[in-house]
């Protein structure tokens, strides 16, 4: 029996360049991703658990072996991009205030400001 599963635009357009790459249909190349993450949680060297107490704080980073802390680090962008609407006002709160370092709009870099 097969489902839909909705999944963003980017991502689609990664699987589908990915896809074509591998001379895969999106399903195969989604089919094949997933057995890989399957196996990847499965791995001894690699504890999922343990990326998800990282990025909630609960034990720090380097407690991780390599690859986890690469998953980590995707997790923190991961939330920082889809961050909580209260996420997004206090960023917001700090640009309109001239604090904090980034990427304005148009994709300068912006320079910290005073207190941040």
């Amino acid at each position: 029996m097969s489902r839909t599963v909705k999944i963003d635009e980017e991502l689609v357009e990664l699987i589908s360049r990915e896809a074509k790459l591998m001379s895969r249909s999106l399903a195969g190349q989604v089919r094949h991703w997933v057995r890989i993450g399957m196996n990847v949680e499965k791995s001894r060297f690699f504890n999922s658990s343990l990326v998800a107490d990282a990025l909630n704080g609960r034990i720090g980073p380097d407690a991780l072996t390599t690859e986890e802390q690469e998953s980590f680090v995707e997790g923190l962008f991961d939330a920082a991009r889809d961050g909580t609407p209260e996420q997004a006002q206090f960023f917001a709160d700090r640009r309109a205030r001239g604090l904090g370092a980034g990427l304005t709009d148009d994709a300068e870099t912006r320079k910290a400001g005073r207190g941040s």
